[in-house]
């Protein structure tokens, strides 16, 4: 009586489809970490020019902005008039964190003329007394008289923000918010803090991460391919 020989296994279709489909995600995960490092590099460039920037005018920016130019990090200055009554009086306190602490900023409505917007939110910097205060109460502060800042956009800092600008009453509101440097008269308690002091930029070694599990996970495939298929 013969034995029957051992059946040779076939080709895995189920396991080179899921080994396809990671290779892509992960290639894709390492492009869109290069993409971010061009962003990156462009924004400290930016950031190292705006060190030694002078103010501009306000209005004008802002017009340049609503022809679809990109205003973000343009040092600008302006007056703020007296609040509207119908405006949003008391926004909300926005969590922060500044060199490893909590801390809380808080925003106001500054009100325009001779702008294309009729309102912009300024962020005055982080109040001191709640550093490090996980459910500080509401604080309510007024805009300054003058403000000189950098424009940010909201997307480039936090859903709460986002809500923020969402919530103020205004007809035209500017979809920047102005990180103050300098405002005048002072507002006792707040510290300005425009600018980030540190800004990471590893996206190179997060992209070279994605792409390096992408060419070992091809090498564990043929590794496997090779054990499985070989005479």
């Amino acid at each position: 009586m013969s034995e029957n020989p051992t059946k040779k296994p076939g080709f895995p279709i189920g396991l080179t489809i899921a080994v396809g489909i990671s290779f892509v995600i992960l290639c894709g995960l390492g492009t869109w970490q290069m993409q971010r490092l061009r962003w990156k590099e462009d924004l400290l460039v930016r950031l190292e020019k705006l060190k030694a920037a002078p103010a501009v005018p306000l209005a004008p920016v802002l017009a340049a902005s609503a022809k679809g130019d990109d205003v973000s990090w343009t040092r600008v200055e302006t007056d703020c008039g007296p609040a509207k009554p119908d405006r949003v009086a008391n926004l909300p306190l926005t969590y922060a964190v500044r060199e490893g602490q909590m801390v809380w900023r808080p925003t106001v409505t500054c009100e325009l003329s001779g702008a294309v917007n009729d309102v912009i939110l300024i962020d005055l910097g982080v109040i001191d007394a709640l550093t490090g205060n996980p459910n500080p109460a509401p604080v309510a502060y007024r805009a300054p008289g003058r403000v000189v800042g950098v424009l940010v956009q909201p997307e480039q800092m936090s859903k709460e923000r986002r809500k923020t600008l969402l919530s103020v009453m205004g007809e035209n509101p500017s979809s920047y918010i102005l990180m103050a440097e300098q405002v005048s008269p002072k507002v006792d308690g707040v510290t300005v803090a425009p600018l980030p002091v540190e800004i990471s930029n590893r996206h190179l070694e997060y992209a070279l991460t994605w792409f390096g599990l992408a060419v070992t996970l091809l090498f564990i495939y043929a590794a496997m391919l090779w054990r499985r298929l070989r005479p």
